[in-house]
């Protein structure tokens, strides 16, 4: 991802998709998000990057309010017509940048963001704002795809953008709990929650070309075998790619 508007197309052009799409609805990383999270009728919550709203609908029963943020418009459409035909009249979704909250401070005790932060350009401005959001005692509580390894991670990174120019870093644990102690967070609790995520629905959730499916293909089929491994790829007996393994970490963080 370069800017915004990068990540904004991207999921516009795509929204009904994911509004649609299982894995984002009901993964499985959705219920240790919650469960890490501890929601309580007494909390204020943010869902940053929401999308169609996922984790947000998931909370709204928990907590006093919700709201849910993202840069795409036609993504928090799909989430406020569910936020209705669910009922629900304590989440409501506002149009704005993970890296420039727009809230005053301490005004959240719960901030969460799932499957999102790969796509932000500056992470550590995210984590700043969160913590700034966030009052003392709070916590941030995020679930996102990371690689096992430094190396890993160049691979993946350049497989992700392939698939999805929105994408920007599928970082390591040992880089998340850096950063995030950096920006003045107490790491408490993680996790990983095993994804495996089918290449033809992973490439057309996307709205993937044939053109960019192939380079994929190639780019995967360029691995030696204990590389393919160590990337978690998939292939059936006639050698083709149907799928890739990926680890979700899920982490309480807490303010001070």
């Amino acid at each position: 991802m370069t800017d915004d508007s990068s990540s904004r197309a991207q999921f516009n052009a795509n929204a009904s998709k994911y509004a649609a799409s299982e894995v984002h609805r009901h993964g499985p990383s959705l219920p240790v998000l919650l469960d890490f999270a501890a929601p309580t009728q007494q909390d204020r919550a943010l869902d940053v990057a929401t999308g169609t709203g996922n984790a947000a609908h998931a909370l709204a029963p928990f907590v006093s309010e919700v709201v849910g943020l993202d840069l795409a418009d036609q993504m928090l459409a799909h989430a406020r017509r569910r936020a209705q035909d669910d009922g629900q009249t304590n989440a409501r979704f506002v149009v704005g940048s993970a890296e420039a909250l727009p809230f005053a401070d301490a005004c959240f005790m719960l901030v969460t963001s799932r499957h999102a932060p790969h796509h932000f350009l500056h992470l550590d401005r995210f984590l700043a704002e969160a913590f700034r959001v966030l009052q003392g005692g709070g916590r941030l509580v995020i679930a996102d795809q990371i690689s096992p390894t430094p190396a890993a991670q160049l691979w993946m990174d350049e497989y992700q953008s392939t698939r999805d120019p929105s994408h920007h870093a599928q970082r390591t644990v040992e880089a998340w709990r850096e950063l995030a102690e950096a920006a003045g967070f107490v790491w408490t609790q993680h996790t990983l929650v095993p994804y495996r995520l089918d290449f033809m629905w992973w490439t057309a959730q996307s709205g993937c070309t044939p053109e960019t499916v192939q380079r994929l293909r190639a780019h995967a089929d360029a691995l030696s075998e204990s590389e393919r491994q160590a990337a978690g790829l998939e292939y059936d007996a006639g050698g083709q790619l149907t799928a890739h393994h990926e680890q979700m970490m899920v982490v309480r963080l807490e303010r001070p």
